[in-house]
């Protein structure tokens, strides 16, 4: 591992360390044993916690997999993945005698059932921010989809598999599926393009290491609205999972053409209502909410974007008796959302005409209902009057 490379993680540390089960802990590095004695730590010995804290902490020369299960447990004894692990124990069967702290219970859940853990970073990670963009089934009334769901994305799996090697992605696609109150949502597991790495081996020779990168895209569907919201590296991926889910899922191959795709977001509002539009008394769980960026364009100039980038940008036009001009083209806001109990405020993108980035967990709720609540969020039978003069190529 280079020296360059921060690596400490806090499951490391001696204070971790020692507020855990010994035989647990020794259970967690058993598969390392060989390496860790030819380091001086031996497990058949009582272990010296801040010995072995000092070589973990290090990083220097650590096996691969033994560093993967550090982060593992690291991410997962965050606070706000407790809840989750507590789920994931119950399902393992791991006996609890009262509360315990995150780093325990995340190793007590590892140690039970790896697979289950793997399952939950691979949720947790579907809910982050990522730039999702929508496509509207092309029905007058939202479409749901066929029974036998599960049948159905084996299906999926297997025709996105197909997919991805046609396009020399490799094999291997996995779904993951999750339902969800206002819809599924679907988290792919699949191969980038084939990279070569120049890689220096013990014996100090160059060689070419080939390699494909790990990717994660995810895709859900909102049934209240029709909307298969997709977010993926290339667009010939989105593509593929617009034709197959349509198919697959639904039956229809063309539900959601992605060269047809209707306009779903507009920036309109700030326009229209300035200060207004940000208005949320109406919306439970949100206290606060300002528009830090606002880019625009004018047809006059040759479509230049111009940012406004402030604190508040409503309330400095409103400072400077400024307005926005008719003919300006909104091209990109940015807002910061507070939501009750949290200290940071959340970030949130909207790029019209189908794009727009948020989390999407359980305080993802009161965000779109924000974005659909103020108009930012086009009517579907608005949308569906736009669709012909909207092209898949023009985004």
């Amino acid at each position: 591992m280079s020296s360059a490379v921060r690596f400490q993680p806090r499951f490391a540390t001696p204070g971790v360390l020692n507020s855990l089960d010994p035989e647990l802990l020794r259970r967690f590095l058993r598969p390392h044993a060989d390496w860790l004695k030819g380091s001086g730590i031996d497990l058949a010995e009582p272990l010296d916690l801040g010995s072995l804290s000092l070589l973990l902490m290090a990083g220097s020369g650590l096996p691969a997999d033994l560093i993967e299960s550090l982060c593992a447990i690291d991410e997962l004894s965050k606070p706000a993945m407790y809840d989750g692990l507590l789920g994931c124990a119950r399902k393992a069967k791991v006996t609890l005698d009262g509360p315990v702290a995150g780093p325990d219970l995340a190793l007590r859940v590892m140690l039970a059932d790896p697979a289950l853990v793997q399952e939950l970073r691979v949720e947790t990670a579907s809910l982050r921010p990522k730039r999702i963009e929508r496509y509207m089934a092309m029905t007058p009334e939202p479409p749901a989809p066929k029974r036998d769901i599960e049948k159905r994305i084996k299906k999926l799996e297997a025709a996105l598999d197909e997919e991805f090697q046609k396009r020399q992605r490799g094999r291997g696609a996995r779904l993951y599926h999750y339902d969800e109150p206002r819809g599924f949502r679907l988290m792919v597991r699949r191969g980038d393009t084939l990279r070569s790495q120049p890689v220096i081996d013990d014996d100090a020779q160059t060689r070419r290491l080939l390699l494909r990168p790990e990717l994660y895209d995810v895709v859900r569907y909102d049934r209240r609205h029709g909307d298969l919201l997709v977010n993926a590296k290339a667009k010939a991926d989105v593509r593929a999972y617009c034709f197959l889910v349509g198919e697959h899922l639904f039956g229809d191959r063309f539900l959601f053409d992605p060269h047809l795709a209707p306009k779903r977001y507009t920036l309109e509002p700030i326009r229209e209502h300035g200060l207004a539009a940000l208005t949320h008394a109406d919306i439970a769980g949100i206290e606060g909410v300002r528009l830090v960026l606002l880019q625009l364009a004018h047809p006059n100039d040759g479509d230049a974007k111009v940012t406004l980038d402030a604190n508040d940008v409503l309330a400095s036009l409103s400072l400077l008796g400024g307005h926005i001009s008719p003919e300006a083209v909104l091209k990109r806001a940015i807002f910061k959302i507070r939501l009750a109990g949290e200290e940071r405020e959340r970030r949130v993108a909207i790029t019209p005409p189908i794009g727009a980035v948020y989390e999407r967990d359980d305080g993802g709720e009161a965000v779109e209902a924000f974005i659909e609540n103020r108009g930012f969020l086009l009517p579907r039978e608005e949308s569906l009057r736009g669709a012909p003069d909207t092209l898949f190529t023009l985004y």
